[in-house]
């Protein structure tokens, strides 16, 4: 989230700093809303503070990231119970029953393959369109 401050509040904070001589962090804290930046943009306004000719001293909590906070956990997660290992617990073997044999055909069924008339009167409706506009691109180029 960036949090600039505009351009008259770093006016009087280096107006600020050059009548003390220095800028602390408790000038930072009461002008600036240093709880809701991070130590990235801080260092920056300290950079254009310094840029101007104003001293900044700080604490090293100021500049340094804050660490994260450990994530939250929502639900206590609970282990199963360990099951008995009982033989009536056990899955017991099923034995496989025989594969059942195809039955055998004595006497398939020839089918002659044909292709349909559709696709004949498909396939020349595209080989009259190809001729066609190649005739149209020919013609034109001339």
């Amino acid at each position: 989230m960036q949090l600039a401050p505009d351009r008259t509040l770093l006016n009087r904070l280096a107006i600020l700093g050059r009548e003390r001589g220095h800028l602390t962090t408790e000038d930072l804290r009461l002008n600036l809303p240093v709880d809701r930046m991070s130590a990235e943009e801080i260092a920056l306004i300290v950079v254009q503070l310094e840029g101007s000719g104003v001293a900044v001293e700080l604490e090293d909590s100021l500049i340094s990231p804050a660490p994260e906070p450990a994530p939250r956990r929502s639900a206590e997660i609970i282990p199963f119970p360990k099951r008995p290992t009982t033989d009536r617990a056990r899955p017991r073997p099923v034995p496989l029953k025989p594969a059942m044999p195809h039955p055998v055909v004595e006497d398939p069924i020839q089918v002659e393959e044909t292709t349909p008339l559709s696709l004949w009167i498909f396939a020349l409706a595209g080989v009259l369109a190809f001729v066609a506009f190649t005739l149209i691109i020919l013609a034109t180029a001339i």
